[in-house]
């Protein structure tokens, strides 16, 4: 059975799943080089097809990943989005209904027309999945944890059908809702109104609010958590749901937040927002495991990108296991989708094959291919050098030489992380170094650290894993030890907190990258790398290995590590 799940949202993009297993996964941002592309992602489903060489006349069924979708033209309006207050929501109430059940019928006409203009498929195999449950069975079918007993899902994020977050509890493949928040009482919505309020990009720089929370003053932070966030929304422990203090919809908050914190200094706030997320998100999942009496969870929606919160969520004495869906915003959503319509149709019980240990699923790119990219941009020898021979090695003696490369190998790892296959490489253990990088290509601001990866059997110098989860897909923050491998790590973590987001690195999983940073130990007795995703600032992270060839070119990196070759450049 063959199952095409789409998300034509924020973030678009496809999966397909053949009897089970998510052969490929593609964001439409890789293709149109268009960050968080929003639309119909058309060009992510073609390229599906093309590299595993299927006809469309295989695909037994198209799930959409969401009930209701807005327009593409209404998802890039985030001034005016953002910027609605009270008086709109007054507005706003009394066409809401009929609004909604019109545009939402339109939305599903237009949705069908599209699949059907892109491959003839008939209309009774088409479908509509709810958003959170989409969220929650991605998380549920690619967790490692065992499905022959009851797991907690849970899922937050700004909204989605209505909803800012829903509970299942999960038993064999049934999902059992048994809460919902209205998407006016949304946590994420708030987060991302103070990314807007502090000159940020929402729904993409609340990440930068996260990393600058450390440098807040805990005095000052309380005040603003009780004077303004606490005024808002509040967890209601016996229903699971979060609730508003106030007749404020969190859709129209940002007047609200402007006045209450004006004059407020903006690493406080960031420190306030990133506070009270953490405080809201550990009296909800400990009311619902207080409540369900299921200790094992799965977590799925953009709020769970906070890995700071996911830390905090992971030490909680109440959980047992938790999975966090890898890159868990609106980009997984596909896979939740045709992951939970593949279990529905085909009665497969079999619900462990699609536990994944790794998120390769784009494209590999042949040697011909490569060949082409260097016979076409890296033809003057007078200006750049080809190495073919002992790759690993050699790349390893440069960065330990203090050089940055940029790895495009192997297929192209799915989701916002990079995780080796398309990465910026370097010591970890210089802090000079991220000055260098940022200056070269990435343009990150001051606060932002880096992220390690590190090879498993070596981790435990450097924090304490645990029995909960396993970091393989930089899902959360570890505390580093207070010790002399913590040093060595100096560049890839938080240089105000001392905290990490690792990725460990299996050699069953991916092998060369594992000799890549095993070359790099030989030589420095650092079992590690810095690691950051390819890409030039506001740019999504490189596919192919002529988007890498362009982004060496216009950037200071080094050098560029292909599959079959290695190229520095000599100016």
């Amino acid at each position: 059975m063959i199952v095409l799940g789409v998300h034509d949202g924020h973030n678009s993009g496809c999966t397909l799943v053949i009897n089970g297993i998510v052969i490929s996964s593609i964001l439409e941002e890789r293709l149109t080089k268009n960050k968080n592309e929003v639309g119909f992602p058309k060009k992510s489903i073609l390229e599906c097809m093309r590299i595993n060489k299927l006809d469309f006349k295989y695909i037994d069924y198209v799930v959409y990943s969401s009930l209701y979708m807005h327009s593409k033209e209404k998802l890039k309006q985030i001034v005016n989005n953002y910027s609605a207050n009270y008086l709109d929501q007054i507005k706003e109430k009394k066409l809401i209904k009929l609004k909604y059940k019109s545009n939402f019928e339109k939305q599903k006409i237009l949705r069908i027309k599209i699949i059907k203009n892109l491959f003839n498929i008939s209309t009774n195999k088409i479908f509509f999945l709810d958003h959170h449950l989409c969220h929650v069975a991605a998380s549920y079918y690619l967790s490692d944890i065992d499905k022959s007993k009851k797991i907690l899902g849970i899922s937050f994020d700004g909204s989605g059908d209505n909803s800012s977050g829903k509970v299942f509890i999960c038993n064999n493949g049934n999902f059992t809702e048994i809460s919902s928040t209205s998407r006016h009482a949304s946590l994420g919505k708030i987060y991302s109104r103070v990314t807007y309020l502090l000159g940020m990009k929402p729904w993409e720089h609340e990440y930068k609010v996260m990393g600058l929370a450390p440098y807040s003053n805990p005095k000052y932070t309380g005040n603003i958590i009780n004077s303004t966030f606490k005024k808002l929304i509040k967890v209601n422990e016996a229903k699971l749901t979060l609730i508003r203090k106030t007749k404020l919809s969190m859709n129209y908050c940002y007047e609200y937040l402007c006045q209450n914190l004006s004059r407020q200094r903006f690493d406080n706030v960031s420190g306030a927002i990133q506070k009270f997320t953490e405080q809201i998100l550990i009296k909800f999942v400990k009311a619902s495991i207080k409540k369900t009496k299921i200790p094992n969870l799965v977590l799925g929606g953009g709020v769970f990108m906070n890995v700071k919160a996911n830390m905090l969520i992971t030490k909680l004495k109440e959980v047992k296991k938790i999975f966090f869906m890898p890159s868990c915003g609106d980009e997984s959503l596909s896979m939740g989708a045709a992951l939970y319509f593949y279990y529905l149709k085909s009665g497969d019980k079999d619900l462990n094959k699609s536990k994944i240990n790794n998120l390769y699923f784009g494209h590999e790119f042949s040697k011909l291919e490569e060949e082409k990219v260097i016979k076409k941009k890296f033809k003057d020898k007078s200006l750049f050098k080809i190495i073919k021979t002992n790759l690993n090695k050699n790349t390893a003696k440069l960065i330990s030489n203090g050089k940055v490369i940029g790895r495009c190998v192997g297929k192209a790892e799915w989701g916002a992380r990079a995780l080796g296959n398309r990465s910026i490489l370097a010591r970890p253990d210089n802090y000079l170094i991220v000055d260098k990088i940022n200056q070269m290509i990435k343009q990150r601001d001051f606060w932002m650290p880096f992220a390690p990866s590190i090879l498993e059997q070596h981790a435990f110098k450097f924090f304490e894993i645990g029995s909960k989860n396993h970091p393989y897909f930089m899902t959360l923050a570890y505390q580093t030890k207070n010790n002399k491998f913590a040093k060595l790590l100096s560049a890839a973590s938080h240089i105000r907190d001392k905290t990490i987001r690792p990725q460990l690195v299996n050699k069953k999983v991916n092998n060369q990258y594992y000799e890549l940073i095993n070359e790099f130990y030989k030589l420095t007795k650092i079992p590690a790398l810095l690691n950051t995703s390819f890409n030039l600032h506001g740019l999504p992270i490189v596919n192919s290995p002529s988007d890498a060839a362009n982004v060496f070119l216009k950037s200071g990196l080094n050098g560029l590590l292909l599959n079959n070759f290695l190229v520095l450049k000599k100016f």
